[in-house]
């Protein structure tokens, strides 16, 4: 999306026009300017699709009439108090600008959105003929078929607007929904988002941080709030991410920060009934540490910062993958492994282990075909063929277990740290068949057809369960034309 600036003559005086034009420079925005009379036709000749506001007040009235005025989504439009600039550095300022800039960059989410039937209509809005308004509500990021991803966003809903459609999810009533993005943070994978607090554009905000003080000297980190009257204090160790309400806040995101080298602050309103849910449910420690997610109340202070660590960018292939916030979640779990002891025996929560019955398991393969998170795996090689599960990527959604016909699997607990990797759960020797050598499958599978055939008075066809589908095509077609030709001779 095309971002412009826009700030008030105070917030320019603050600023200052060297880091305004040092900004211009760094992050090619096509459009600077101060509030005056010329924005309109400014905006509309630059094909601006999004602004960020740095001003004294809310501008509450100017938002509200972005649309019509600019052609431009208020949902697109982000404003910065001043008060979060006062006394900080031209380099903090920068830093939190340009993260602000990435963050609204990725915003074309807002444009799927639709205005709906205002809910309430006040005397102004009757005058100025504005009926309907524009709410943020949760949308469906990509194509969704996983049957525990649907499951558990439909169950999430407070107000039970979400339902199963063709693509996956959708909201039945937007009008209705009060975009708390509970759902978005009870999903495993992330394909319900908010449009205006994505993955893609959390990542793109932490990594903007993380390579401007990739060598702090202090410990930072990262405020989750929907709170703009925020005192961040007279230090430079707080950056404020604006979210649409705290109750939105995936797992992923909190760890993700920490491994970054970033501390997690969440800044919450404990009177929002999903706000305290969702804050609760976050863990209040980085799994198999002793590193606290701090959780801060409104209206208190939040705490000095003391856990320093080394500082990494998210890759942001991460979340542009089929598994998206899972892949966030794990590479999070991996990279902080890497900068602290963790406890190998600490359970990681959302990740479920899968145990599978040696002596039961044939592999037949229906777990491979029936998961959809695509956790086991089967291939075989010279005379073996074994079966593999992903454990890190088991959301548990039981297909698995529900479709074995052996009943050989359990997902029954939560996985530990030390098993986040494939695990070989079986492996036996490959039947080939015995005209052309295609493994056509084990030979345990092939005892236990040969009893049920034999059981069930199939002798003649016992005789082809070592036979490839080909080459008993052939063998049968060869029988029938012999079979033919000595009818036709007896009968000539």
């Amino acid at each position: 999306m095309r971002i412009g600036l826009i700030v008030t003559k105070t917030a320019r005086e603050k600023l200052g026009d060297q880091l305004l034009v040092e900004l211009y420079k760094e992050t090619n925005l096509p459009y600077i300017a101060e509030f005056g009379d010329y924005l309109i036709e400014d905006v509309k000749s630059n094909e601006l699709q999004g602004l960020l506001i740095v001003s004294e007040k809310d501008e509450q009235d100017f938002i509200s009439s972005v649309d019509e005025k600019l052609g431009i989504s208020p949902l697109a439009v982000e404003v910065l108090p001043l008060s979060w600039f006062l006394g900080k550095s031209p380099k903090y300022s920068k830093v939190l600008l340009k993260a602000y800039i990435k963050k609204l960059s990725k915003q074309d989410f807002v444009y799927r959105l639709q205005p709906v039937k205002a809910t309430t209509v006040t005397r102004r809005s009757l005058i100025r003929f504005r009926l309907y308004e524009y709410k943020s509500y949760p949308i469906l990021f990509d194509a969704l078929t996983f049957e525990r991803e649907i499951n558990i966003l439909i169950q999430s809903c407070p107000k039970g607007l979400i339902a199963k459609s063709v693509e996956g999810v959708t909201i039945t009533s937007p009008q209705e929904c009060s975009g708390c993005g509970y759902c978005t943070a009870k999903g495993f994978l992330g394909y319900l988002e908010m449009p205006n607090f994505t993955t893609e554009q959390f990542i793109s905000f932490i990594n903007e941080i993380v390579k401007e003080y990739n060598s702090a000297e202090k410990p930072q980190g990262v405020v989750f709030t929907s709170e703009k009257n925020l005192d961040l204090g007279e230090g430079e160790d707080l950056f404020p991410l604006l979210i649409p309400s705290v109750a939105s806040i995936h797992e992923s995101f909190v760890l993700a920060t920490y491994a970054s080298g970033l501390i997690p602050v969440i800044l919450y309103d404990p009177k929002d009934d999903m706000v305290r849910k969702r804050v609760e449910e976050i863990p209040n420690v980085f799994p198999g540490t002793n590193l606290s997610v701090v959780k801060v109340k409104t209206g208190e202070k939040i705490p000095a910062l003391e856990t320093k660590l080394p500082r990494s960018q998210i890759p942001e292939g991460v979340s542009l993958n089929r598994y998206r916030r899972r892949s966030l979640y794990l590479w999070a779990l991996e990279e902080m492994a890497k900068k602290v002891n963790i406890d190998a025996e600490a359970e990681i929560p959302g990740v479920y282990y899968v145990e599978v019955d040696p002596e039961k398991c044939v592999l037949c393969g229906v777990c491979v075909r029936a998961c959809q998170m695509l956790v086991p795996d089967m291939k075989t090689q010279n005379d073996l063929t074994s079966l593999e599960y992903n454990i890190p990527y088991c959301i548990g959604s039981q297909r698995c277990v529900k479709n074995c016909p052996e009943n050989a699997i359990k997902v029954e607990r939560i996985a530990k740290f030390k098993e986040l990797q494939k695990v070989r759960v079986n492996q036996a020797k490959v039947t080939k068949c015995r005209y052309c050598g295609k493994p056509i499958g084990t030979v345990k599978i092939k005892g236990k057809v040969d009893t049920l055939l034999v059981q069930f008075g199939f002798l003649g066809a016992a005789q082809y369960t070592d036979v490839c589908n080909e080459c008993k095509q052939k063998e049968l077609t060869k029988m029938w034309i012999e079979n033919y030709l000595k009818s036709r001779d007896k009968v000539s």
